[in-house]
């Protein structure tokens, strides 16, 4: 992806779910505080360079314990709804990207600029960690 191309919350969340899925981190459906609180403060990150421009787009509320964004909400489910992922686990607690659209997904987050793919790697280290947390 060249660094005049745009990255999409939707892009960006599948990148971080089928990367984080190769790594064997498992990913919060039912609970999606995790999410919530890595696009929280990745949002609240200072401008920085690779920094995607949707982040300064996407809104929280503060309704519930914790940021909420609606647009990641629903772009969530509509991950699970359309079928792109599962979470027909026992509860519906984790989702599941099957290795093959992982894979595929995490293709496309093999960004030509540099900035934007440091950006993704710093974003997977956070996730691990709030994901990590989530589960303890």
């Amino acid at each position: 992806m060249q660094l005049d191309e745009e990255v999409s919350l939707g892009q960006f969340v599948k990148q971080i779910a089928a990367l984080l899925q190769q790594r064997k981190v498992q990913l919060p459906f039912k609970n999606q505080r995790p999410w919530h609180l890595l696009f929280y403060e990745l949002k609240s990150l200072p401008v920085a360079k690779g920094k995607p421009k949707f982040l300064d787009d996407l809104r929280f509320d503060w309704d519930s314990p914790y940021p909420k964004s609606q647009e990641l909400s629903e772009f969530l489910n509509a991950l699970h709804f359309t079928a792109s992922v599962s979470a027909r686990n026992p509860r519906f607690d984790i989702i599941n990207v099957s290795p093959e659209v992982a894979d595929r997904w995490a293709k496309t987050a093999a960004y030509d600029d540099p900035a934007l793919r440091k950006f993704l790697d710093d974003a997977i280290t956070l996730a691990e960690k709030e994901f990590a947390a989530a589960e303890g």
